[in-house]
């Protein structure tokens, strides 16, 4: 019998209490001791005499196991184009155009909205789990009501990490379960990802640098040009300034992230 925890002592703990004897008494070995590059840790031990009946204490029920290529999963960088590895057992092109006829109906071109179904939050959900669990992070996921995203709460200590350094990690994060996701599905998702209000907190001081930057915009007649941002954080830019009749607002520069520029509407 498995047990899985942040730490040795932690998993030992789990395995006394399912065994119903002291920490102390519980003979077991150590199968799985990771450390990530995002800081999580996660330990496994294998109990040799599990109590009759006993029941593991596994990981949140949001988990999937990591796979034999999980440690491939947690190495690769978040800006990688090869994501082919890191999704074992993807169907082939001809059996997905098949299930996709039956009842998927027809592939959403690039550009559109990232679709909201069961199967599309399923496989974003997976993805997520593997990586979380491959970099040893023991976090819960929850969905969240949106009419128009697909949105994602992560919540447990573990994400504090996450959230340093204005939400790196969670971008990061973001991006890498987008593409992986995309692949096996086939098709776009853009799936978003939240923790503890930082969403809600980041839209805010977005809206606030974005009208801020339009009044600025409107007094001395130059464009300005906001600092570089992830495709969400432009998105909430462009929002906050779309209804506005005397500015308007473009993408400018190549790769993941761009700035947004604001100017004056040409009359």
């Amino acid at each position: 019998m498995r047990f899985e925890a942040k730490t040795e002592a932690d998993a030992v703990e789990q395995a006394a209490r399912t065994a119903g004897k002291p920490a102390g008494e519980v003979r077991y070995r150590v199968v799985r001791d990771e450390k990530s590059f995002w800081g999580g840790r996660i330990v496994e031990i294998e109990v040799d005499e599990p109590a009759a009946g006993a029941k593991a204490v596994g990981p949140p029920p949001s988990f999937t196991p990591a796979s034999a290529t999980a440690p491939e999963v947690a190495s690769v960088p978040a800006n990688t184009p090869d994501v082919e590895a890191l999704a074992p057992g993807r169907a082939s092109a001809n059996s997905a155009g098949e299930t996709r006829a039956a009842g998927r109906g027809p592939r959403p071109r690039r550009g559109e909205p990232s679709p909201l179904d069961e199967e599309s939050f399923a496989a974003v959900e997976s993805t997520l789990s593997e990586l979380l669990s491959a970099a040893g992070f023991l976090v819960e996921t929850r969905r969240k009501s949106s009419p128009d995203e697909m949105v994602i709460e992560l919540i447990g200590d573990d994400v504090e990490p996450l959230l340093a350094n204005k939400g790196e990690g969670l971008n990061g994060l973001e991006v890498l379960t987008g593409r992986i996701a995309s692949r096996r599905l086939e098709h776009p998702v853009y799936p978003r990802l939240d923790a503890e209000g930082f969403r809600a907190h980041q839209r805010e001081s977005l809206e606030e640098l974005a009208h801020r930057s339009a009044e600025e915009v409107k007094r001395t007649r130059r464009a300005a040009l906001l600092p570089p941002l992830a495709p969400g954080e432009r998105r909430l830019v462009h929002l906050a300034l779309s209804s506005d009749p005397e500015v308007e607002t473009e993408s400018e520069g190549e790769g993941y992230l761009k700035r947004v520029a604001v100017k004056l509407k040409s009359l």
